[in-house]
């Protein structure tokens, strides 16, 4: 059977003709000013405006945003996105781009259109309807736009919110409706909303109760259901909405086309000013989106015998790794993606980790999560990762005096970046437990292992501060820090002696020591006998005795399903205390022996690494969706973009998707790709080529860009790991890239030889 979807490579965009998809299949637009629009494949969604300092407000409750069309003659109401009156149309077909999501179909004659796109500049979205009536008479129709505004979103005082605080109101002038927000608490003046059009508005409704009518809702409004118009109404309290009618009028074959902007703004003058100023350029945003959208992410090529590779790793993934900076506050997630996000975008990803080093307590610590809320949990993970992403910044940029930039920290004074990292060191070697392994305390990465013991101890930590040791010696070697690599590296071989002596169990490694016991060992009798992370670090970190790696790998092998390498297994058929919050989640759900992408990330550096060319491969093409065995008609999840985990419970929901788009997967799918598979690895003295690649990968080709330098790569594989390169027709010595300056294209033949 012929899917009813595919991809558009040429253009970056996914292609999708049944709305029937078991799940919303969502596109994220944004831009740099904070403005978020979550478009699914039928048009409904979120909308949002998330501040500098990640104050978010949202446009949109319950993600109520729907466009309606009513024929004036007989009164028939549906939508061109089907939902949510869910009235069946013909030739449906939804255009997920990279700038814009464009949704379209017939009914009785009428084709309609449905196009968003947000600008680049600007706190609004901006909606292109076209309507053509493709029948020999007139038509009469109503064109009725319709959100529900929330204007909520951040913390406020018990008895403030914006049901009380805000109200809407038509303003002739902006020839649409205001939501005026009051509320004396809000985070920021761009607090207030509205729903504003290019054509005259003939009726409205700021009440949204008014519409939809008593008892009625947004699949059967009374007010289309009867063939009534709109009130006229305004509202506080009660249900806020912006809802518009346009009544036009389309001779036989004519077309015409109407634009909506929404968005937010600060006061009804303000809002006047930028819509108009919006509706003025509307057009040309509009058509200008898919080049904008090729220009934005398209810094990363290539082309692979695997065409379910090429597509998502051809702009969605690197789409994906961006968007999850938005909204996101976090040292843990955040420095996780900037490492993904060097590939791409430098100075995004250096804005994170300034953001991310402001949030290191003076102690050395790091918080996990600052916004919508301060999490006051110690984590043992986030300074080991402020660690790791700079590292890698500054060999992305090659650019040291970074680090002598100062920084505050979030509690007391400031020192620079490089201190910075010091400080993180030290807490994180010096918080060690009885085995003299650090301290897992509150938890690690796994969130979900949260052991009830204060002395109790992660192993997989401990592999991460090896790597993390690892890193900063040779960080300190670059910039003539002898002395300290030299004590850093001490660290390092006395650690990893412990880990081996104590961890090792003489197949695999063990997950954690607590008073409670052993946590990922042979003889669990409640599950969780063996966990994926501290095998995929062992070899990350350079831990794992030469002797002791084929064996350990054989353990991960044998954790394998059709669908990926769930995170622990088996997983835990019942809540046990000693390992906290994952044993009581369902089997199979999540962290208890889901399959967790992220981790499988983390294997799949970790087989580029040991050169497990083939493992490497297999896992990334389980991780990418709508595979053989995870079809998206099963897993139910988007096929442009990657997922946080399937879930394997019962058999309702088994390899179900748990939820996509913002997650840390994103990135370490990219980097397990480019940086592991085709072995783009940044260094402080340039662009490393060392792919790990498949045999039958025999031809490849890709295009990266470091420091300036464009480089268009050509791997020629005969089955072997010895590299040799030749840029622009010559030979060079050893595997990293001469850096240009002559802002050109350079040729470069990878041969495996």
């Amino acid at each position: 059977m012929s899917k009813n979807y595919w991809f558009n490579s040429k253009g970056g965009t996914f292609i999708l003709t049944d709305p029937k998809t078991g799940k919303y299949w969502y596109n994220q637009l944004w831009n740099n000013d904070g403005y978020h629009a979550a478009v699914s494949h039928t048009g409904h969604g979120l909308s949002r405006y998330v501040s500098e300092d990640a104050k978010n407000v949202d446009l949109i409750q319950d993600e109520q945003r729907y466009l309606y069309l009513r024929d004036e003659e007989n009164k028939e109401i549906w939508n061109i996105g089907i939902s949510p009156t869910m009235i069946p149309v013909g030739n449906y077909r939804c255009e997920h781009g990279l700038e814009y999501t464009r949704i379209s179909s017939e009914y009785k004659g009428i084709r309609g259109s449905w196009f968003f796109t947000v600008p680049e500049k600007g706190t609004y979205e901006i909606w292109q309807v076209t309507l053509e009536n493709t029948t020999s008479q007139k038509r009469t129709l109503s064109v009725i736009p319709s959100i529900r505004f929330d204007l909520g979103g951040y913390t406020q005082p018990t008895y403030y919110h914006p049901d009380t605080t805000t109200n809407t109101y038509f303003l002739e002038e902006l020839n649409g409706i205001f939501n005026w927000s009051k509320n004396p608490f809000q985070p920021h003046e761009r607090c207030s909303g509205f729903l504003a059009a290019s054509e005259k508005v003939d009726y409205y409704d700021g009440w949204m109760e008014k519409f939809h009518g008593t008892p009625g809702n947004a699949a059967r409004p009374d007010i289309l259901v009867n063939g009534k118009n709109c009130t006229n109404s305004s509202a506080t309290v009660r249900e806020r909405s912006g809802v518009l009618q346009n009544i036009i009028e389309l001779a036989a074959g004519e077309s015409r086309t109407i634009y909506y902007i929404a968005g937010f703004s600060t006061t009804p003058e303000t809002a006047v000013i930028e819509t108009r100023e919006a509706l003025k350029t509307a057009e040309v945003v509009c058509h200008s989106a898919v080049e904008r959208g090729l220009r934005r992410f398209g810094t990363l090529r290539v082309e692979t015998p695997d065409e379910r590779i090429n597509n998502i790793m051809n702009y969605w993934a690197q789409k994906q790794v961006s968007f999850c900076m938005i909204g996101k506050k976090a040292v843990r997630d955040n420095a996780q993606i900037t490492m993904g996000l060097l590939n791409t975008d430098t100075v995004l990803a250096e804005r994170s980790m300034r953001e991310c080093l402001s949030h290191q307590f003076a102690d050395g610590h790091a918080m996990l999560t600052w916004s919508p809320s301060i999490d006051e949990h110690t984590y043992s993970d986030p300074p080991m990762w402020l660690i790791l992403a700079v590292c890698e910044l500054i060999k992305e940029t090659g650019d040291f005096t970074f680090l002598n930039e100062v920084i505050p920290y979030f509690d007391k004074g400031s020192e620079t970046v490089y201190d910075h990292l010091k400080r993180a060191e030290k807490w994180l070697t010096e918080g060690v437990g009885p085995h003299g392994l650090p301290l897992i305390r509150y938890a690690d990465w796994n969130d979900a292992l949260n052991i009830p013991d204060e002395n109790a101890e992660s192993v997989f930590m401990a592999m991460a501060v090896a790597w993390a040791l690892n890193e900063m010696a040779s960080l300190a070697h670059a910039i003539k820090d002898y002395q300290y690599a030299e004590i850093l590296l001490g660290k390092r071989k006395n650690l990893i002696n412990i880990i081996n002596r104590v961890a090792w169990n003489g197949d695999y490694y063990v997950r954690a020591f607590s008073k409670y016991g052993v946590v990922g060992d042979k003889d669990s009798p409640v599950g969780g006998n063996i966990y994926l992370n501290p095998q995929s670090w062992s070899v990350l970190g350079d831990v794992v005795l030469p002797e002791n790696q084929e064996k350990m790998f054989a353990a991960v092998d044998d954790m394998e399903t059709p669908y990926g390498i769930p995170l622990c297994k088996p997983a835990y058929r019942e809540y046990y205390y000693p390992v906290g919050r994952m044993s009581g989640m369902l089997p199979g759900v999540y962290e208890n022996g889901g399959v967790y992408h992220h981790a499988c990330g983390f294997k799949v550096m970790a087989d580029c690494k040991a050169g497990r060319s083939e493992e490497a491969l297999a896992s990334i093409r389980k991780m990418i969706p709508d595979g053989k065995d995870t079809p998206s008609s099963i897993t139910t999840t988007e096929p442009y973009v990657f997922t946080n985990c399937y879930l394997l419970h019962d058999s309702s929901v088994f390899n179900v998707v748990g939820f996509s788009w913002q997650t840390g997967t994103s990135a370490w799918a990219l980097r397990g790709f480019y940086e592991g598979i085709l072995g783009l690895r940044r260094t402080y003295e340039g662009l490393e080529v060392s792919p790990v690649m498949s045999k039958e990968w025999q031809h490849v080709t890709a295009k990266r860009t470091f420091r300036g330098c464009t480089y268009i790569l050509e791997y020629l594989n005969n089955g072997s790991s010895r590299v040799e390169l030749t840029v622009d027709g010559e030979k060079i010595q050893g595997t990293i890239l001469p850096i240009f300056t002559d802002g050109q294209e350079h040729s470069v033949t990878v041969e495996l030889k």
